[in-house]
């Protein structure tokens, strides 16, 4: 009887399936021969079995293929996301491999996109700032697919910006002289380019490099380009190429003075340039217009090759008058006479000095005390003004802050502190008096103020703590009154009785207060007011 064969399976001997057909033999006939072609019979169908299920491809113990581990995936550019991954570790060598991917957040449609070899596959063509998914599987020398690995995310980087050209837009050289230029760009150009480029100058493609010696002179537009894989950024540049001989220019090319006071003089730089490859040279100077003139240039100054000198141009009027003129420079380059234009308004000398305010007024000031109020002395001209005094008039009147000899420029102004310390009471009025060479010399500002008398008392402090004090007076010994002249009770150790009259003799007693009531008055102090 030979053994049940079951679809998908191995009956094997020794399994359970395996035994129980043999104890059927066994069973059926007990003879040692019946045992025999049992045992037979069974070892014939576990054969015929394993053939069966190997050739059909079943057999899962040689037939099965695990899917790869530990896929990573990380995004290497706006375009491009690298994989990895290990091979699977047990069942079936994996022949090849095939990528699946699918693309956007949530997505769940995967498509295979590669087959590989190797454990690592680079996926360009990718849209920037876009999130793919991916997933491998394992394939088998046979065709056999494992299921699926882990599924690993990367987002593609930003698409980078096209290059922006940030290299000098202007350019000069000299013809026969070597020149170079280098095309910087931002956002990491990959090419670059360059057209309309004078005879003897090419450009490195890939450095960005414009090198070579100019053949010819004149003025060329020369385009340039700078690109990367997001696109071209374009400039252009200037460049100049001048010939051999000396070549002039003045920078700046005419000069307005502006407004400028007779018997003043203004000045203004010229920065000539020799921009050509001979040293240039000076046969005549001129100067036209009244006032104007020059200084630092004359017919032996010479200027080397690619170099420049500093002259200056002079205005100095005698006469309020608007004026116009040049100063032409004949040299041995290009242009031979070169002619800059000149400009200039003359005023007549204005000497003025003002003070802003032009009236103090202190109020009232204790006697022993001083206030102090600020004027400010300004140059209201257009030249130079030199103070030559201060003087103060009025009692407890006093001035500082402009010392003898100083000098205000037009439009500066210095303060002027006036100060008011009376010694007795009463009004004062006085005045300060600024002298100078202004022509409205002095300037006056007038003063005025009070004094007032006063009586300042101070004591010794109670022994007992926590204690305020009030003050009491009268007009005679003894008669100070039971009413304080303070209007709050006093901390400090001192007061100050300003409402006095002159003449009058004053007695002041002090108390100490607490909780607990007033003591008894202190000695008496008396004060006899002045007159006035």
């Amino acid at each position: 009887m030979t053994a049940p064969m079951q679809r998908g399976k191995c009956v094997c001997a020794g399994s359970k399936e395996a035994k129980r057909t043999k104890k059927i033999g066994i069973t059926a006939n007990g003879n040692a021969r019946s045992r025999q072609i049992a045992e037979l019979y069974i070892l014939v169908a576990v054969l015929f079995i394993v053939a069966t299920t190997t050739s059909s491809g079943v057999f899962a113990r040689t037939s099965h293929i695990n899917p790869p581990t530990g896929l990573t995936a990380s995004a290497a550019s706006a375009s491009q996301v690298n994989l990895k991954w290990s091979a699977p570790q047990r069942g079936l060598t994996a022949a090849s491999y095939s990528i699946w991917r699918c693309k956007g957040t949530s997505c769940r449609n995967f498509a295979q996109v590669a087959s590989v070899t190797s454990t690592s596959y680079q996926d360009g063509g990718l849209s920037a700032s876009t999130v793919y998914d991916y997933r491998v599987r394992s394939v088998s020398a046979q065709g056999a697919s494992s299921s699926s690995s882990n599924t690993a995310t990367a987002t593609t980087l930003a698409a980078a910006a096209s290059p922006v050209i940030t290299s000098a837009t202007t350019g000069s050289v000299l013809v026969g002289t070597a020149f170079t230029y280098q095309i910087n760009a931002t956002n990491s150009p990959t090419s670059f380019g360059a057209s309309g480029l004078p005879g003897g100058l090419v450009i490195n493609t890939a450095s960005g490099l414009i090198s070579g010696t100019p053949t010819s002179s004149g003025n060329f537009s020369v385009s340039l380009t700078a690109t990367n894989g997001s696109g071209t950024g374009s400039a252009k540049l200037a460049l100049t190429v001048s010939s051999s001989s000396a070549q002039i220019s003045a920078n700046p090319s005419s000069v307005a003075f502006g407004t400028v006071t007779e018997g003043t003089t203004n000045s203004q730089p010229i920065i000539l340039t020799n921009s050509g490859s001979n040293t240039l040279t000076f046969s005549q100077i001129s100067v036209t217009g009244a006032g104007f003139g020059q200084t630092g240039l004359s017919t032996s100054s010479t200027i080397a090759p690619g170099s420049r000198m500093t002259f200056n141009a002079t205005f100095a009027p005698t006469s309020a008058t608007t004026v116009s003129g040049s100063i032409t420079l004949t040299t041995n380059g290009t242009p031979s006479a070169l002619a800059i234009s000149l400009s200039g308004t003359s005023q007549a000398t204005s000497l003025l000095l003002n003070a802003s305010p032009t009236n103090l007024a202190f109020g009232s000031v204790l006697d022993q005390s001083s206030k102090q109020l600020t004027t400010t002395v300004k140059n209201a001209g257009n030249s130079n003004v030199t103070i030559s005094g201060v003087g103060v008039t009025g009692a407890g009147f006093s001035a500082s802050g402009i010392i003898n000899g100083t000098v205000l420029t037009p439009g500066q102004s210095v303060p002027l502190a006036v100060s008011f310390a009376p010694s007795s009471g009463g009004a004062v009025s006085g005045s300060v008096s600024v002298t100078s060479n202004a022509t409205n010399s002095p300037v006056n500002v007038t003063l005025s103020g009070t004094g007032m008398h006063s009586v300042v008392l101070t004591w010794d402090a109670s022994p007992t703590t926590g204690v305020t004090y009030n003050v009491f007076r009268g007009t005679a010994a003894g008669a100070e009154g039971t009413t304080p002249i303070n209007t709050s009770p006093l901390t400090a150790l001192t007061y100050t009785d300003a409402n006095v009259a002159s003449g009058t003799g004053y007695y002041y007693t002090v108390e100490a207060v607490d909780s607990g009531g007033s003591s008894g008055p202190s000695n008496e102090a008396a004060a006899k007011i002045p007159s006035p």
